[in-house]
């Protein structure tokens, strides 16, 4: 981390990037926009770069913008589990529970954390932690993270990763390119057309699924821009840099100039699920989970998830699972 910088400038400048409109941010994170944006502005002096380039209309990340939104996220996730363990240390290690979750899961699973949280189960406390998958992967190792909702695969013997959802992938492309007049689309007619994507280091077990996925079936990405959210992509598609591929409950519907098209391919999907140590046999952790499973078992019988709807943006409740 640059010498001074503290972890409330990271916590402002990871807002901008996730929201890229400074008057959203400053909404989001209970300060002034001048505020916000003066001090942006003099931590960026004191960088000597540029983070953002502003126009009237338009925010987004520069180059060195996106390696420092990166490390700032790792940063502020070994933050908070580093004051997680101190609040814990020397009380039951179970009496709060960290739930981490991956800000690229569709984030109403999150709904089913909080139903848990204003339950008539006083007992359970929970806290949330927003991290990178990789992140929270070394956490529930670790031991200072309980559960993780994250993307799949995982692959390690010490951890359990019970499946919820599959949700389809599909193409967001600019509403003027030739890709746009057509209703769906098989991935091999994506090549050669440059794709903005999310890095590997942020979850490798799940990007190199997806790629030997496409690679089978003939469809190689021609990786141009490396983003950290999906809010990022789905700018650069608007402005031409290239096109995207995500879940259809990561697209704004109201952003304007680009439209989405269903990836024909039935095996291109994307899967959540919740990962937890193998070993961890906690009395309230198992009441957590049980807790769970019936709150999430409640919106699938109440269809809450309907990614072919657009004006819900959701997952098929025939493809979540009871875990």
């Amino acid at each position: 981390m640059y010498p001074g910088i503290e972890l409330r400038l990271l916590r402002y400048v990871v807002a901008v990037a996730e929201e890229l409109h400074f008057s959203r941010a400053a909404l989001r994170l209970h300060v002034a926009q001048p505020s916000l944006s003066k001090q942006i502005r003099d931590l960026e002096n004191n960088l000597g770069v540029n983070l953002f380039d502003r126009t009237n209309r338009h925010v987004h990340l520069t180059r060195a913008g996106r390696m420092f939104v990166k490390e700032a996220v790792k940063a502020l996730s070994h933050s908070e589990r580093a004051a997680h363990v101190a609040r814990t240390s020397g009380r039951s290690q179970n009496e709060i529970l960290s739930i981490g979750y991956s800000p690229h899961i569709n984030l109403r699973l999150l709904s089913i954390i909080r139903s848990i949280s204003s339950s008539n189960k006083p007992e359970i406390k929970l806290a949330l932690l927003s991290s990178p998958a990789e992140d929270q992967l070394q956490a529930l190792i670790e031991g200072t993270m309980h559960a993780g909702l994250v993307t799949l695969p995982v692959r390690n013997e010490s951890l359990v990763a019970k499946s919820l959802l599959r949700e389809p992938l599909v193409v967001v492309v600019p509403e003027t390119h030739p890709l746009a007049a057509k209703h769906d689309l098989p991935a091999r007619d994506l090549n050669e057309f440059p794709v903005i994507s999310i890095p590997r280091e942020l979850n490798p077990s799940s990007y190199d699924h997806l790629h030997r996925l496409l690679n089978r079936l003939g469809y190689k990405p021609n990786v141009v821009q490396e983003v950290t959210t999906e809010a990022e992509a789905l700018y650069m598609v608007a402005e031409g840099v290239g096109i995207a591929i995500m879940k259809l409950s990561k697209v704004d519907p109201t952003r304007p100039g680009i439209v989405c098209r269903r990836l024909r391919e039935p095996s291109l999907t994307e899967e959540t699920g919740i990962a937890y140590r193998r070993d961890n046999r906690s009395i309230k952790f198992q009441d957590f989970l049980g807790l769970f499973r019936r709150a999430f078992q409640r919106l699938t019988e109440h269809h809450g998830f309907d990614p072919m709807d657009e004006s819900q943006r959701y997952s098929d409740p025939r493809q979540l699972r009871l875990f």
